[in-house]
């Protein structure tokens, strides 16, 4: 009896109960955000995953504010059910015993059935699989809904509901029960014609109910159908079960033709075709045991038996050397034995410098050449229909690395049965995980303690223990890259008497890093090949956005900062940096996106090529102005003269900040790139908004407390003031370095110099500063609250750059 807690069908039109009424679960998307969640329960659905799974890879700008009108719809519709949705930080997830769920009660059903039939009591079996077969409803499953989640789960259904018709035919001939089986596959037959297990089951049922020529018949019509649309002849035991039918009555066919069958039958290949494994494979324990679990079944079923559910794929993805083929590999050697049918590999040279990406016809015929299939038709689909049935029964581990798109792996990936998939990508993949429910398990670089280790196994413990505090730095310049770190391995390996530091020495010039990291003649092992190779694979607008951040010098950015810098809009540069974060060429962090070091040496490399010529000065003024609007409270009372670029402050919008404390914590997070946009303006001759940002940054370090850095921070915008003869700017900037020294100490002199020089300009009719931000007018410079007090004016005063600690 229905307790009255929330049920959900799927199995049919998407339907929802609590407390005995059906909900209203509203507008086509909305509803299905709720499958998503439903079918997904209990575990954290996260909202860009939510986007793609509802809008696919073409998601509109406004799908992250309808996704959030959606969930707080659907919660309106759930009050009252003791708040089963709710939002973590990276998503939302709706808790729901999952047997309440139709497809979660079916996926118990069957692993019922399968537990009574291993305990011989199929009768048992039988029952819970009619059970679980008649919670399927009449119309589509989720019909009408959009999205590319809704399109995988019809797929995935279909094929559940076919295994179970295929175990529950296998249970009634082993009951003796031929007829009802004749009677329950004849129509499926009809709707899956390519499907041998189907078509073999029944062609016994029909050979054992008497009506042999039926099933010859039968046998005869896939045949044909094979032939005809495939180029291929049946598979090894629907030929065998021909082969057994003849036999029990010789008088159907001559000797001759039954040896000429038995002979068709060929011992299938079992490839071992997994490439070596590295000799050092160091850490990953976290992500090998991501890859290890996700090869068990999820309802505890040997994942390597026949007619098992659907294959499992995992995706390792990663910035290209961070070792996702070697991951692969190792996991493939670890699972060898779970995987009896053998080890199916192919290099698909998605991002390969020397050779083309591999086409989707090239990889077939390759997985089906392994496969020892002797007639592979030459049309595409075919080829696709040939390995599916082909793989359907049997259990590989396979290996797809190096994809270049989800595109090219869609069709090599098995249609069903227990087989193991890995892809490997520099791509994030996401319409394999949306439209496969694929795992994704993404690398990052190794920590620093095994970046030593594995150059320790490389070059010896000896070298390494000789020069320790040098071997990390080795491995910091090689970003922990296991690609970097063994190719400046070699290199020490080459040369086994010249020191460590004297590599580190040569990494230590960014402009030469990338030379350095590399074996001559041999693009596999270059870190800019490798670099070169993903951006080569980016669109116009990526790669000119991979060009532009080059150019900035921060160590991270915000898509308001990048809109200025891309000279885009702020919806149109987020796109550019979320495509950037698919290839891996960025990194995600809430917000910001940032770059390795050795990506973002490449990024500078091609910033200054000539097609960026007339592109980098306005790109960097652009990124400053945004800047010194976003650090300036109020332009009509900020005493600071803004220089005007036309239309720079209507395309992008600079950050408004509530308080004076959100200002100063927004500095906290930015500091990393105000400090080097600072320097970045001085050099480049951008003195106006070189001493503007330093002089809006007063708030910041006020609370902050760095006075090193405020006094040489200070040091720079009065360089650049006295670079443009700005007696006022230099002004504002010696009172607030009288501040920083005061800082340094409550009772430095080196403040004095400061106060007096600032006061003297000012009384010479310029203007002057309050302590409260240093912005409106007052006649006497002020001092740190229980610090140096009033400064004192006395003889003519030192150069600024005399006194400064």
């Amino acid at each position: 009896m229905d307790d009255g807690s929330l049920r959900v069908e799927t199995l049919g039109p998407l339907t929802a109960y609590a407390q005995g009424r059906e909900l209203a679960l509203g507008p086509p998307k909305q509803r299905a955000v709720f499958a998503v969640l439903a079918l997904n329960a209990n575990i954290v659905a996260a909202r860009d995953d939510l986007i793609d799974q509802i809008w696919g890879e073409s998601s509109p700008a406004t799908a992250a504010g309808s996704l959030h009108t959606y969930v707080s719809g659907l919660r309106r519709v759930l009050a009252g059910l003791g708040d089963p949705l709710t939002s973590s930080g990276s998503g939302y997830i709706l808790r729901l015993d999952p047997v309440r769920v139709d497809v979660g009660l079916v996926e118990r059903l069957a692993a019922r059935a399968r537990a009574n039939s291993s305990r011989c009591d199929p009768i048992s079996a039988v029952t819970a699989l009619d059970e679980a077969l008649a919670c399927w409803r009449p119309g589509s499953p989720l019909g009408g809904l959009p999205g590319p989640f809704v399109a995988e789960h019809r797929a995935r259904v279909a094929d559940l509901r076919l295994r179970l018709l295929t175990e529950r035919a296998e249970l009634l001939l082993d009951l003796g029960r031929p007829d009802d089986v004749v009677a329950q596959l004849s129509g499926q037959v009809q709707a899956n014609p390519y499907h041998e297990r189907l078509r073999a089951l029944l062609i016994t049922a029909l050979h054992h109910s008497g009506r042999t020529a039926d099933a010859l018949r039968e046998y005869q019509t896939l045949r044909q159908l094979l032939a005809e649309d495939l180029g291929i002849g049946p598979s090894a035991e629907l030929q065998a079960l021909y082969v057994s039918m003849l036999a029990d009555d010789p008088a159907t066919c001559p000797a001759s033709a039954r040896t000429s069958l038995q002979d068709a039958v060929a011992a299938p290949l079992r490839p071992a075709q997994l490439p070596r494994d590295v000799g050092c494979f160091i850490g990953r324990a976290a992500s090998v045991l991501q890859v290890l679990s996700a090869s068990a079944t999820e309802d505890g079923a040997d994942a390597t038996a026949p007619g098992t559910g659907s294959p499992r794929i995992v995706m390792i993805v990663g910035v290209g050397g961070i070792g996702k083929t070697a991951l692969a590999v190792r996991c493939g050697r670890l699972l060898s034995a779970g995987y009896p049918d053998g080890q199916l590999y192919v290099n698909l040279r998605g991002f390969d410098p020397k050779h083309p990406a591999l086409s989707p016809a090239e990889a077939l015929h390759q997985l089906l050449a392994s496969l020892n299939v002797r007639m592979i038709p030459a049309g595409h689909d075919q080829r696709v229909a040939l390995w599916r049935s082909t793989v359907r029964d049997r259990s590989l581990f396979i290996v797809l690395d190096n994809a270049e798109s989800a595109d090219q792996i869609e069709d090599l990936l098995p249609g069903g049965g227990p087989s193991f998939v890995v892809v490997t990508s520099r791509n994030r993949l996401s319409g394999v995980a949306v439209r496969h429910a694929a795992r994704r398990i993404t690398l990052s670089p190794l920590t620093a303690d095994e970046s030593v280790d594995l150059l320790s196994g490389a070059i010896g413990s000896a070298r390494v223990d000789a020069e320790r505090p040098t071997v990390r730095r080795l491995a910091a310049l090689c970003d922990h890259l296991p690609l970097a770190l063994r190719i400046a391995s070699e290199q020490l390996t080459a040369r086994p008497h010249a020191r460590v530091a004297d590599l580190v020495a040569d990494l230590e010039d960014a402009q030469r890093r990338l030379d350095a990291l590399q074996i001559p003649d041999d693009e596999l092992c270059s870190m800019r090949a490798v670099l070169s190779c993903s951006y080569a694979r980016l669109d116009a607008g990526a790669a000119h956005a991979f060009r532009m951040l080059g150019l900035f010098p921060g160590v991270s950015i915000v898509p308001e900062a990048a809109a200025a810098l891309f000279d885009l809009p702020l919806p149109a540069a987020t796109t550019a940096l979320q495509h950037l974060a698919a290839q891996h060429l960025v990194e995600v962090s809430g917000s910001r996106y940032r770059m390795h070091d050795l990506t973002r040496i490449y990024a500078e490399e091609l910033s200054h090529s000539g097609e960026m010529t007339g592109s980098r000065q306005p790109a960097l003024e652009r990124v400053l102005h945004w800047y010194v609007q976003t650090l300036t409270p109020d332009r009509a009372s900020s005493g600071i003269e803004l220089p005007c670029t036309p239309g720079i402050g209507a395309r992008h919008a600079p950050l408004r900040f509530g308080a004076r404390e959100e200002s100063v914590a927004w500095c906290v997070r930015e500091w990393g790139n105000l400090a080097p946009l600072v320097r970045t303006a001085h050099r480049t001759g951008r003195h106006d908004q070189a001493w503007q940002l330093v002089h809006l940054l007063f708030d910041y370090f006020y609370a902050a407390g760095q006075p090193w850095d405020w006094v040489e921070t200070l040091r720079i915008g009065l360089r650049s003031a006295e670079a443009i003869k700005d007696r006022r700017a230099q002004a504002l900037l010696l009172n607030q370095l009288s501040f920083a020294c005061s800082r340094l100490s409550q009772h430095s002199p080196a403040a004095r110099p400061y106060a007096q020089e600032a006061l003297e300009r000012a009384r010479r009719g310029e203007p002057e500063c309050r302590t409260d931000g240093c912005l409106d007018d007052c006649r006497e410079p002020h001092a740190e609250p229980g610090g140096l007090g009033e400064a004192t004016v006395g003889a003519d005063s030192p150069s600024v750059w005399d006194v400064v600690p």
